[in-house]
């Protein structure tokens, strides 16, 4: 029985040729006929016909997906902004529309809501020069002038820019506020997770009490231990700044937050913070701030921290920045009043805004306000590095911390017979952002390790939380 068979290959979208880091896929379809030229003819009695085959079912038609197509140029901004808004879900992945959006979003002065999708154009198109400049022009207009300067001075340096927009570019660099400018942002985060150690404990179950008479094991309480549970987290936030004609500018965050624990009521947490700070617009200057936290427990109050810090700002080129200062705090636990103390410091910050890349080493002394403190003056230093990478629509941030304290005096002539105690503390974290629209969802990783020559100060701590973070 002869058989013919037919093989039909197409392409149906031939690949665009644009300036992105993705490749369209060719779309392959196969269609092959065949056909029986020939039938052995028998008779109807001796062998009934076959039924003919089910016809096969067509796919369902699905509705016409709008396509990321640019208004035309002479569009009025007002209808142009209309419609890019309205291609948001099925286009906020495409770098030209977001770059399209942002830009007219700044044309019409919303540089808050024109943050959002400049951030996503470079994340799938990180050299895209344009791209850059609209950002440096919607961070200026946010009032964060240190990081739109440094995005700034690296584009005068691009060689990719023509003569002309390097002109101008340098410009808008030179160009000096004449009037105070105040600027607002606030945010809001919900989110749920789960953490292996809710109330900070020892991951010992016992630890060695030493006396007269030798070693004395004790057992911690089951309420003592490690408990790990789920949680809630509500966080809510608000910062301002205010430039002046003068060069300086002044920075203020309020921020409140809550955890509720419903394993352990003893674990929710509510945590409160404010900060004044007053710099130099261009990054170079003096500065000057004062915050203070307050951390509730279970209900009640368990610290207290004011904190003063004085330093200059420098702006040693390559779009980076470096902060260096003397660090001023007093700390307070009320109910446990002998561990407070006051602590001086020297801290050095330095931010890269073009690599997103943050580095903060601090350097010091807590000395207790009780000179019978177990453990007396607390040297101190930390090491934190932090990182943002875009990762296709997302944002990677990374951030590590090393503690290092070293007590004065032994701690307890019952904990190794009056050793001095020593802590080393790692922390890792981890977040990913997604680029969704106003509310952006998030997953974050904190893998915490103490560990200390007293295992009465020995902890690990693991927590996950998925969340939404929003902005206005």
């Amino acid at each position: 029985m002869p058989i013919r068979c037919g093989t039909v290959l197409s392409s149906r979208n031939p690949p665009l040729r644009r300036p992105t880091p993705f490749t369209t896929k060719w779309l392959l379809g196969a269609l092959c006929t065949c056909t029986a030229l020939a039938v052995q003819a028998q008779p109807l009695a001796a062998q009934p016909p076959e039924p003919p085959p089910p016809a096969p079912q067509q796919p369902a038609p699905q509705p016409p997906v709008p396509q990321c197509t640019l208004p035309p140029t002479g569009t009025p901004a007002a209808e142009a902004l209309a419609t890019l808004r309205s291609l948001h879900p099925h286009c906020h992945k495409q770098a030209p529309y977001l770059y399209a959006l942002g830009q007219l979003l700044n044309q019409a002065g919303l540089y808050d809501e024109a943050i959002d999708p400049l951030e996503g154009a470079l994340l799938y198109q990180p050299d895209h020069w344009p791209s850059q400049l609209e950002y440096a022009i919607a961070l200026e207009g946010v009032g964060d002038h240190p990081s739109a300067l440094g995005l700034l001075q690296l584009l005068q340096n691009n060689p990719a820019v023509d003569a002309v927009t390097r002109q101008h570019i340098a410009a808008l660099a030179r160009q000096a506020d004449t009037a105070p400018s105040l600027h607002h942002r606030g945010h809001y985060v919900l989110a749920t997770g789960h953490d292996n150690n809710l109330l900070g404990s020892t991951y010992h179950s016992q630890f060695l009490l030493t006396t007269p008479d030798g070693g004395l094991p004790v057992e911690l309480d089951e309420d003592q231990r490690e408990r790990a549970g789920g949680f809630a987290r509500a966080e809510i936030g608000f910062d301002g700044l205010l430039g002046q004609p003068n060069g300086a500018q002044w920075r203020y965050s309020l921020l409140a937050s809550a955890r509720t624990t419903p394993q352990a009521s003893q674990a929710n947490l509510a945590q409160y913070s404010a900060l004044l700070e007053r710099s130099a617009t261009n990054g170079q200057g003096p500065y000057a701030m004062v915050q203070h936290q307050a951390l509730q427990r279970g209900g009640t109050m368990a610290l207290r921290q004011t904190q003063l810090g004085l330093g200059y700002d420098l702006a040693p080129g390559g779009g980076c920045y470096l902060r260096l200062g003397l660090d001023l705090q007093h700390i307070s636990y009320p109910t446990t009043p002998l561990q407070d103390g006051r602590y001086t410091g020297l801290l050095a910050h330095t931010h890269c805004p073009a690599s997103d890349v943050q580095v903060h080493i601090r350097l010091g002394e807590d000395q207790p306000r009780d000179a019978t403190r177990p453990g007396g003056a607390q040297r101190q230093a930390s090491l934190r590095i932090s990182k943002n990478t875009p990762v296709s629509n997302a944002t990677l941030a990374l951030e590590w911390e090393a503690t290092r304290q070293q007590d004065q005096a032994g701690y307890s002539p019952l904990l190794d017979n009056q050793a001095t105690r020593a802590l080393w503390r790692h922390a890792y974290r981890t977040e990913l952002r997604w680029q969704a629209g106003p509310l952006k969802p998030y997953l974050g990783l904190e893998w915490l390790d103490q560990h200390s020559n007293l295992s009465l100060f020995e902890l690990k701590s693991r927590v996950i939380t998925l969340g939404l973070r929003s902005s206005w």
